[in-house]
């Protein structure tokens, strides 16, 4: 096994043992562990790797190291999303196609689906899935899409494929939240594709950890959640343990009781009550505030083709429009973008803070980029060729194309920014941070 030195170091640095002291619990030399954090030794048998693991009270796991190399950008060929075809069967037909857009290992990637339910056929729900997801019709026919057992407007509509006005804008699109059951058909006798953009989900590592807990320990939690998770039960929860009831919150803030409990029926007018509390007792008032939601009542959020046309507007030298979005689900982004220059030469024009997809649908884009080692490198992209492209990695399109563009929050998302906004001295932290070699202090 390949141990990552700087996830070795940061577990000595958290558990707080010197390298000699766990060298002794695990039973191995010294020399191994300093050839370790020193990233020279290549391989680890098996059972070192375990020992030290069992030291630190870790899975060895968390030791394992990360794929290195150039990950800046990835790039895929037509030929090769369409090798990774795979057909599905299900409600006794050929159900769907499905292709695999590029991603870097262990990283969710965007899919593409020929629809092939046919037209006048209701179509088999599937369970939904953790993450959620944009969807986007790429035409050239409608389709229908089915969220829920029983039908309605908003279980059973249609998504639209571009008539050919704008034609790069490809269709409807719609988001989709977690567990959300959904299928799709053909409206018509056209084939059709979608594809389907699935982010990184917020709360999966909290959906992990509570596999983990005792069922009593999990209705407590429920309980809290099947009434909303309103701001007084979240009020409660943060300063309870804390040690303090709503009495002695007040006291310490220096507010009136009357004061906090109109803050918590009304939020918004109560700002300066919840930032009086949270700089008295050290919690962020932010988490008290409502959040702005835009869904039906199935949950989805949808955004037509005449509202993409309508948000049509440039962006540096490109033409883009919107896709569906929800302020509720930030790191989940969508655009159509339209290449319609050449541009050879000067600065890099996009800079994400967090990984981007693109799929290109007409025409042939060049993507340049800087890599690892801050040089140019360029790929010539046509129609069905995807790229992956890494957090504030300096790139640009040329040429002319229509491409889909989407972003989740594989960092920096949503709640790394509200942490980072939190850190004391962020930029410190996270220059200490990055392949931090150095020892917690008293590593002789």
């Amino acid at each position: 096994m390949l141990v990552d030195p700087f996830k070795l170091r940061h577990w000595l640095n958290a558990r707080k043992y010197t390298a000699a002291q766990v060298a002794d619990l695990a039973g191995i030399s010294r020399e191994t562990i300093d050839a370790l954090l020193a990233g020279g030794a290549t391989t680890v048998p098996p059972e070192q790797v375990t020992a030290v693991a069992g030291a630190l009270r870790i899975d060895p796991s968390q030791l394992g190291e990360r794929l290195r190399g150039d990950l800046t950008v990835l790039h895929q060929t037509p030929e090769a999303l369409h090798e990774t075809r795979r057909p599905i069967q299900r409600d006794g037909i050929h159900f769907y196609n499905y292709y695999s857009m590029v991603a870097p290992t262990g990283r969710i990637a965007p899919v593409i689906l020929d629809i092939l339910c046919p037209a006048g056929r209701l179509p088999a729900l599937n369970n939904g899935h953790l993450e959620p997801a944009i969807t986007v019709n790429l035409g050239p026919g409608d389709i229908h899409g089915r969220w829920g057992e029983q039908l309605s407007a908003q279980t059973w509509q249609v998504l639209a494929a571009s008539s050919g006005v704008d034609a790069w804008i490809t269709g409807d699109s719609y988001i989709e939240p977690s567990y959300c059951p959904h299928a799709y058909s053909l409206a018509t006798e056209r084939p059709a594709r979608i594809v389907s953009y699935t982010g990184q989900s917020n709360i999966a590592a909290l959906a992990d950890e509570v596999n983990g807990w005792s069922d009593t320990a999990f209705a407590a939690y429920l309980e809290r959640l099947d009434r909303g998770l309103n701001p007084g039960d979240v009020f409660d929860l943060l300063i309870a343990r804390r040690g303090y009831d709503r009495q002695g919150v007040s006291a310490a803030a220096g507010v009136s009781s009357q004061e906090l409990a109109a803050a918590i029926a009304d939020p918004l007018s109560g700002l300066a009550t919840f930032r009086a509390v949270g700089r008295a007792v050290g919690i962020d008032y932010r988490l008290l505030l409502p959040p702005e939601r835009r869904h039906d009542d199935v949950g989805k959020t949808c955004f037509s083709l005449d509202e993409a046309r309508t948000s049509k507007r440039r962006f540096g030298p490109y033409e883009v429009a919107s896709m569906a979005s929800a302020p509720h689900l930030p790191d989940l982004t969508g655009l159509f973008l339209r290449v319609d220059a050449d541009r050879a030469g000067g600065e890099a024009d996009l800079v994400e803070p967090a990984e981007c997809h693109y799929l290109v649908t007409t025409g042939e884009a060049t993507l340049e980029w800087l890599d690892a080692a801050g040089e140019v490198r360029a790929a010539r992209l046509p129609a069905d060729a995807s790229a992956w492209v890494g957090p504030f990695v300096r790139h640009r399109w040329s040429g002319h194309a229509s491409l889909l563009k989407f972003g989740s929050g594989a960092h920096v998302g949503y709640l790394d920014l509200v942490e980072l906004t939190n850190t004391y001295n962020p930029a410190a932290t996270a220059r200490r941070g990055r392949r931090d070699r150095a020892s917690w202090g008293h590593d002789g």
